[in-house]
């Protein structure tokens, strides 16, 4: 154990903050402690928009599900997926390839890995934070408000502050499950499913006061229903993120 592995493992989503501003220093160090994140072939295909006008924080808010921590997050930073920069300006490349999956996939993930240097930068300076992906009930009017061009899309936000609440931490699938050695062994997957259910009931009928009973596959299930976000891969489709 050091102090990062106590970090990290210690991690859980802060949704309430002090009202307690975050210096310009802070948010520099944060925004290049992102910039170092892994980087598929150096492309560095995301932007990071830092949200100030409170106008359009309660716009994400809104469009987000009313999830008023977007409000209130003395930082809200928005990561988006960005191919648009190296469309413009990466030599000898044919323009059609910026549309493919490999292409789109790239830039997600250096979106996300960058967004997860920020997040633990920020943890360790004494921050707290929540990742909001319920902007993405929306991408069209995100794009149109922020003016965001073709080849640029929205994925979801970084929402800081210094905690004003300790939550605790919520239970994770066991590591069996989702370590696996040579090959995709599922011989106790069932067993491990179960169990885990079991796990999450215990922890939200505890942290609600039995006012929540539900486990990890019934809950993940309803939630993937109410979220199928279909038009996500429409509009991206009509920004050239994505072949038609």
């Amino acid at each position: 154990m050091n102090e990062t592995i106590n970090l990290l493992l210690n991690h859980m989503s802060i949704r309430r903050y002090k009202d307690k501003p975050i210096d310009r220093e802070t948010v520099d160090t944060i925004i290049k402690c992102a910039q170092m994140a892994p980087t598929s072939s150096h492309f560095q295909a995301y932007t990071i928009i830092e949200v100030r006008e409170q106008s359009k924080k309660n716009m994400l808010s809104e469009i987000a599900g009313d999830q008023t921590w977007v409000t209130k997050a003395p930082l809200v930073l928005l990561f988006c997926a960005d191919l648009n920069r190296g469309k413009k300006y990466f030599k000898e490349t044919d323009k059609e390839v910026f549309s493919n999956t490999e292409s789109y996939t790239v830039a997600v993930v250096d979106a996300s890995l960058a967004m997860q240097k920020a997040y633990i930068a920020s943890e360790s300076l004494g921050l707290g934070g929540v990742v909001v992906g319920g902007i993405r009930n929306d991408v069209e009017a995100i794009s149109k408000e922020f003016k965001l061009p073709d080849m640029v899309a929205p994925l979801f936000l970084l929402c800081l502050g210094y905690p004003d609440e300790i939550p605790g931490l919520k239970p994770r699938l066991p590591q069996e499950e989702i370590h696996k050695i040579n090959f995709y062994d599922d011989v106790k997957q069932d067993q491990l499913i179960n169990e885990f259910d079991e796990t999450v009931s215990k922890y939200y009928m505890e942290r609600t006061n039995g006012k929540i009973n539900d486990n990890w596959t019934s809950r993940c299930g309803k939630a993937l229903m109410a979220k199928n976000r279909d038009s996500v891969g429409t509009f991206f489709r009509k920004i050239g993120l994505l072949k038609k």
